[in-house]
């Protein structure tokens, strides 16, 4: 093989390495909006990301499991965005749940849909530290979404990974990814042109067949109801 032919093989494998790469992961930059929700007298976590300076998008159900603690007087909910070890904690001082969740007697599959819930944080995050993201367009079966969330126990950096839109249960937004426990209220993002956009925070497992799928709540229908509700109770 002639040396020039070897070598623009050569530079087409990594040309076509760097584009799979782009494209498999949002950059970490990208995502510093997203961290870890934890409560500090139990193992209790949750994953979330930002939507304003001092508003952390997570699910619903996670307001029940991060309030579980042995001792609930001294027990402080924590939100560590982007690294966990060396950067900066904010408290939890406020919680806000979709209010269609709340129904009693809603069955489960349907209350899946408003599996929803805001936190609002005690001082704003910085732009440096976690830039809020934007909610994008509904979901559409067939498109890949990236999932960033942590597992319980997990380290620094939350996993990045796609997960492409199936068809699955009416109302929701089911992705083909096996998801597991602190990964609840983790956001699945659209990588676009002008950025990263919100499409859907993740609420549950499931599986069609032998596929492993997650469950998540629509951004674009559920949470403009729910920022109203909050906006409304601190008066702004």
């Amino acid at each position: 093989m002639p040396l020039d032919h070897h070598m623009t093989m050569v530079l087409r494998f990594f040309a076509h390495l760097v584009l799979a790469t782009s494209l498999a992961a949002p950059a970490w930059a990208d995502v510093s909006a997203v961290g870890r929700l934890e409560n500090t007298s139990t193992n209790q976590t949750c994953s979330g990301a930002l939507v304003s300076p001092r508003h952390v998008l997570t699910a619903a159900h996670c307001i029940g499991a991060l309030r579980n603690a042995e001792d609930v007087s001294n027990a402080e909910i924590l939100f560590r965005p982007g690294a966990l070890k060396n950067g900066p904690v904010f408290r939890v001082t406020d919680v806000a749940m979709h209010p269609l969740f709340k129904q009693p007697l809603a069955q489960n599959r349907w209350k899946l849909r408003f599996d929803m819930a805001l936190f609002t944080l005690g001082a704003e995050v910085p732009a440096p530290v976690g830039k809020a993201l934007l909610p994008g367009r509904e979901a559409e079966v067939g498109e890949t979404l990236f999932l960033v969330s942590w597992r319980a126990g997990a380290p620094a950096p939350p996993r990045q990974r796609a997960c492409e839109v199936v068809d699955g249960v009416e109302g929701l937004v089911t992705v083909a990814c096996a998801v597991a426990g602190g990964e609840s209220g983790a956001p699945l993002l659209r990588k676009t042109q002008a950025g990263l956009e919100l499409v859907a925070v993740l609420s549950s497992s499931s599986s069609q067949g032998q596929q492993p799928v997650g469950l998540a709540s629509d951004v674009a229908l559920r949470l403009p109801p729910l920022q109203s509700a909050v906006s409304a109770a601190e008066g702004s």
